[in-house]
């Protein structure tokens, strides 16, 4: 299945994307779409120019902790998709999933955006003898994943000098324990 992202202006854009289909992955309105057509969607706004960053907060600022407290899950789950497909998910224990949890909220989102520029794109295919238009997600980097969060790494602690090891080794444990959320 092929799909593309909204065909209209940024402001209109933001409504359809500032809604609990995209930012609560515990709500029934998350299973309206698949987390492909939400990519996809993503992509189409982020490429239009649009700032993710504010569509996020704005969809977070009259919240409840319980709903604002999913948007980082969300978050994760989109850019591992991007750059694993079906491989990684968020409750995955592994080392490359904590080194996300480790991220800012700007650098989550950040993150998220650089991904959804550049791993997602337009596509041709064939449909019935016609050639169509579509988007596909396809992680087409030349940096790894682990050496796009090392430079994040490395900005982070110029950016923050007097963070000691300690506390970003431990961010995980504060920021995804269920006490303390980034939004």
């Amino acid at each position: 299945m092929y799909y593309e992202p909204f065909n209209v202006p940024l402001d209109d854009y933001e409504g359809y994307i500032g809604r609990r289909e995209y930012w609560d992955d515990l709500g029934t309105e998350w299973g309206w779409s698949p987390i492909e057509q939400k990519i996809i969607r993503l992509a189409g706004f982020v490429q239009q120019g649009g700032n993710l960053k504010k569509v996020i907060n704005h969809y977070a600022k009259d919240r409840d902790e319980e709903y604002r407290s999913r948007i980082q899950y969300c978050i994760m789950d989109y850019i591992l998709k991007l750059m694993f497909g079906d491989l990684i998910h968020s409750h995955s224990d592994l080392p490359f999933v904590d080194r996300i949890k480790r991220l800012t909220k700007e650098e989550l989102v950040k993150l998220l955006s650089d991904q959804l520029k550049t791993s997602v794109r337009k596509t041709y295919y064939m449909e019935h003898g016609t050639i169509k238009e579509g988007w596909e997600i396809k992680y087409d980097n030349p940096k790894t994943p682990d050496e796009l969060l090392d430079k994040i790494d490395r900005q982070h602690r110029r950016k923050y000098p007097d963070e000691t090891f300690y506390q970003w080794y431990h961010r995980p444990e504060k920021w995804w324990s269920h006490k303390q959320y980034l939004w």
